[in-house]
């Protein structure tokens, strides 16, 4: 399963300390093993949660202050990440 990031998700990447990024590649490693081990998201034992209105199709996933926004295609077995950033910014 390959991991995509889109230019916002990258953008954080790049200003982020290396605590931050390490906890946001083994969260979305975790992700990646369960969907293509299990074939199912891992909602109960990483915080995601399905996301609503404008971002409906989308899910969120919560690394401490962060947010990650992300889909995942089992198509072409690709997970998506479209944004990363602090809570407050992230939906907007």
């Amino acid at each position: 399963m390959a991991v995509k990031f889109r230019k916002q998700a990258i953008k954080f990447l790049e200003k982020s300390n290396p605590q931050e990024i390490e906890n946001i590649r083994s969260s979305i490693q975790l992700i990646t093993l369960a969907v293509e081990e299990q074939g199912i998201i891992p909602f109960t034992e990483l915080d995601i949660k399905k996301m609503k209105g404008d971002w409906k199709g989308y899910y969120r996933l919560r690394i401490g202050k962060n947010r990650v926004i992300f889909t995942i295609d089992f198509n072409s077995k690709d997970i998506i990440i479209y944004a990363i950033g602090a809570r407050g910014d992230i939906y907007k």
